[in-house]
């Protein structure tokens, strides 16, 4: 199919070619220089093709390389984030330890003052009981 594409070409090229009045190797100079053109043509499109399907790439490349790093910038992020609530669960656990160690010291105390509170009662009444006898 190429080269029936070509020979009418190269048909078309000589009939123009004989309708402006060339002959023999005026004509052939002609053909040859229009081939030449249409070739020059051609890997024009072809290298602006390239060029193309090139910047096309660089830019998948790029928007590919933008979403790699924002998706790791929204793990770092969550990361941190994890990281940042297991820290305030870990405080709120540290506190709850203390308040738990203060009451349970508040009571301590409690108890001890029940306690000597008790025993000055007891002290009190054995007096009083030895200055009825």
């Amino acid at each position: 199919m190429g080269a029936e594409i070509k020979i009418a070409t190269v048909q078309t090229l000589k009939d123009l070619g004989e309708q402006t009045g060339l002959k023999g190797t005026e004509l052939r100079d002609f053909i040859k220089e229009q081939q030449d053109l249409e070739r020059e043509e051609r890997n024009q499109q072809r290298e602006h093709d390239r060029i193309q399907q090139d910047k096309q790439r660089e830019s998948e490349k790029e928007q590919r390389e933008h979403e790699k790093e924002q998706r790791e910038r929204e793990r770092e992020k969550e990361q941190h984030e994890k990281e940042e609530h297991e820290k305030d669960r870990e405080f709120e656990t540290q506190l709850m330890k203390f308040e738990r160690d203060k009451m349970d010291f508040e009571l301590q105390m409690k108890a001890a003052e029940v306690k000597k509170a008790s025993s000055e009662i007891g002290e009190d009444e054995e007096g009083e009981d030895s200055k009825i006898q």
